[in-house]
């Protein structure tokens, strides 16, 4: 599929424990189109190609991660997302959420901004409003990295917009606002990429790559850090944007996909080579994570002989 099949898309509300959308004919925001909370533990379908005219989308990672496919007419880019971390969709980009076969596990916050309604932006007077829309259409920077403020200022922003009562609309609004100002500023993912990480949980890092096969009881990562239980989690978390025991089975299951594609080993054997206490309970978290069996990966992705 290519930019010229992608639809213009228009969300309706929803309210459901995966996924909930409070849309523009509910909350009555200028400026607002959609605020939204996925939280969705298994993986699913990739999203149609689709584009927002005149709107600016965020999308916001709290745990997991998120792809996002941009196509254009010469190529298409390729997007992805950890916890802590935000992309902009900029209006008329045709875009797609997911891989092209699925999407992974995640939680976020995501919005659409009309940025054509810079006249009464979010409640704004005309002159900052334009001001403010002017900088989000224009910002140099896609991916973010964000800081625990900002996500509790997205949360504190849905929960009041879900009560659907008016006050708590306007302190949403001011939430949002406050937002959006902080991400103007954040700094991007390449820059945060050059700082050193921690290096209590950079050791653990290195000691899961080099025993990916072996157990990995939460309570010995924790000491090899020498952070306590919970703050291990928390680090490990702001470090790496997922949980200790999703980024493992991540890690295991993307091993995986190359035993599948390049060797003749039966599933059982990968699922226990690389620490699967049983072979049913790696086919259940490679499709949690993948959309597909490892028997049916296997089939779609198989090298042939003479192939690299």
């Amino acid at each position: 599929m290519t930019a010229r099949d992608a639809v213009a898309l228009i969300d309706r509300f929803t309210w459901e424990k995966r996924s909930k959308i409070i849309t523009r004919d509910v909350h009555g925001v200028s400026g607002l189109m959609n605020l939204t909370h996925f939280s969705h533990l298994a993986s699913e379908p990739s999203t149609p190609l689709h584009y927002h005219q005149g709107i600016l989308e965020i999308h916001c990672i709290v745990k997991g991660r998120s792809v996002m496919q941009l196509e254009r007419e010469d190529r298409t880019e390729t997007l992805t997302c950890t916890g802590g971390e935000a992309m902009a969709v900029f209006p008329g980009e045709c875009h797609a959420r997911g891989n092209g076969s699925h999407q992974e596990p995640c939680e976020l916050y995501a919005m659409q901004l009309n940025l054509e309604e810079s006249g009464d932006f979010l409640g704004l007077n005309p002159q900052k409003g334009e001001a403010l829309c002017r900088s989000l259409g224009h910002m140099p920077r896609r991916l973010v990295r964000m800081e625990n403020d900002d996500l509790a200022l997205l949360r504190r922003a849905f929960g009041l917009f879900a009560t659907r009562d008016a006050t708590d609309r306007d302190a949403g609004v001011a939430h949002l606002l406050c937002f959006l100002y902080r991400f103007l500023r954040l700094p991007s993912v390449e820059t945060m990429m050059r700082t050193p990480s921690d290096e209590r949980i950079q050791r653990v890092l290195d000691h899961v790559e080099r025993n990916i096969s072996e157990p990995a009881s939460l309570e010995a990562l924790a000491g090899l850090s020498g952070y306590s239980l919970s703050r291990f989690k928390t680090r490990f978390r702001e470090e790496t944007g997922q949980m200790p025991a999703l980024y493992i089975s991540a890690l295991r299951v993307e091993r995986a996909k190359l035993e599948l594609e390049r060797t003749d080993q039966s599933i059982t054997d990968i699922a226990y080579n690389l620490g699967w206490s049983s072979g049913n309970y790696f086919c259940t978290v490679f499709k949690k994570l993948t959309g597909v069996s490892p028997l049916t990966y296997r089939r779609q992705n198989r090298l042939e002989d003479g192939e690299s």
